[in-house]
């Protein structure tokens, strides 16, 4: 019954994450001097990447395999592919986990904006 309530949110934070992109490299235009511009375009790109491309999927797949109820374990007590997942906890545990960086987002946000001087 929460379902409605759910989509609209997870519809706006995707909407308001992909409307930062365009602010955030004007903000970064306007605050470098002209002969580092490029650098620190570049160091954005650079660090965006390595943020979705290596703690992110480590992460989600922790949580996934946190979420597991039945493992497939074989004669030599080795895990193999899970078999049942608690769908319930991963939900939780995957929506918590875009929520936390959602939120750490947000405070490093506004402490940009609070503690930048300008020139």
């Amino acid at each position: 019954k929460l379902l409605p309530l759910f989509l609209l949110f997870f519809f706006l934070t995707v909407v308001f994450t992909f409307m930062a992109v365009t602010p955030t490299t004007v903000a970064i235009l306007r605050c470098v001097p002209d002969k580092q511009r490029s650098f620190a375009l570049g160091v954005q790109s650079v660090f965006l990447r390595l943020l979705g491309t290596v703690p992110g999927p480590i992460l989600f797949g922790v949580a996934i395999d946190n979420s597991c109820a039945l493992w497939d374990i074989n004669e030599c007590k080795t895990k193999g592919a899970c078999w049942v997942y608690d769908n319930e906890r991963m939900a939780y545990l995957l929506m918590g986990i875009s929520a936390a960086c959602k939120i750490i987002t947000i405070i490093f946000v506004v402490m940009a904006v609070c503690l930048y001087k300008p020139p």
